[in-house]
């Protein structure tokens, strides 16, 4: 009786299935992962992804984690402000060349598109508000909140740049993509804390004029940071830099320190707000609407991103 040698090397259909799909569900799940908007953390640790710009080339994102030390809870990805748009996008920045015109006072791309013109300021106007700064802007955002929401504004992002100095605001190009997307109306700007103690005030003055000149075009208020201990000189840095009328001092001002004894407490926040609203109605360049709220508690609309400068300064 003859038997038939059973072939081993010929592998069934089941297995060349099985190694199949072993090989394209986690292809799959890295190509869907690239074009997802989240981040994904295992044990710590963040899974890194390449991402595909519009002329098709991989690029690698800017993705920063929160400081653990950072007083806020909220721990949002720098890159959600940064994720690619339509037309007059951040990405757009990659390709094309970005001009400032001083004479003009206006921001235009090369294709000649007047991205950020003025709106007439007015009490009557409803504004499209940015505010960006240190992490003083973390506690100021809900207190210009409620001023928006009381007077018609919209606050459409608030940028936390902990630890940033000028150099990171006036050198990096991450303003000039906020602004071209999110095209603000009035622009809030607070930082300084960090730079208390800096005795480069020449360099820190030419950075405070390019800031200036980064920003000209756009109504702002830029206002000094709440310093609990006197300067050597950064404020009247910041207030010679900006236009007549659109800086507000705050070193003068006694307002209730927060358990860190550097920021202001939530009360302190609001005490600072109100008398910065008031001077807006009053002494500013460009004035707005900033009727006091009538109520204490306002849902919180805006979003909210954070960089930090000792993991990302920028330039």
């Amino acid at each position: 009786m003859k038997f038939k040698k059973k072939d081993n090397k010929t592998p069934s259909r089941f297995l060349n299935l099985w190694a199949g799909i072993s090989f394209f569900i986690p292809v799959f799940i890295i190509y869907a992962y690239s074009y997802y908007d989240q981040t994904l953390m295992i044990r710590g640790f963040e899974v890194k992804k390449l991402i595909r710009d519009k002329n098709n080339l991989f690029v690698k994102p800017v993705v920063l984690k929160s400081d653990k030390h950072d007083s806020t809870k909220l721990i949002i990805r720098a890159t959600d402000s940064l994720k690619p748009i339509k037309t007059d996008s951040v990405e757009d920045l990659t390709v094309k060349k970005l001009d400032f015109e001083p004479q003009k006072k206006q921001w235009k791309n090369s294709n000649e598109i007047d991205i950020n013109k003025p709106t007439d300021i007015s009490d009557s106007v409803k504004q499209r508000i940015l505010l960006i700064g240190d992490s003083e802007s973390g506690g100021l955002c809900y207190p210009l909140n409620e001023y928006c929401e009381q007077n018609g504004h919209k606050l459409l992002l608030t940028l936390i740049w902990y630890s940033a100095s000028v150099y990171n605001f006036a050198f990096s190009d991450t303003i000039n993509k906020i602004i071209l997307k999110y095209k603000p109306s009035y622009l809030f700007i607070v930082f300084g804390l960090n730079e208390m103690y800096a005795k480069d005030l020449e360099k820190r003055k030419k950075a405070a004029d390019q800031f200036a000149k980064m920003i000209g075009g756009i109504p702002y208020l830029w206002i000094g940071p709440a310093n609990f201990t006197k300067d050597y000189g950064i404020n009247k840095v910041f207030e010679s830099a900006a236009e007549a009328g659109c800086f507000f001092l705050t070193n003068n001002m006694v307002l209730p320190r927060g358990g860190d004894g550097r920021h202001p407490s939530s009360k302190g926040y609001r005490l600072w707000m109100d008398s910065i609203a008031s001077w807006i109605s009053i002494s500013a360049k460009y004035k707005i609407a900033m009727e006091k709220p009538s109520k204490s508690k306002y849902p919180f609309k805006s979003r909210i991103n954070t960089l930090n400068a000792a993991r990302f300064r920028g330039y």
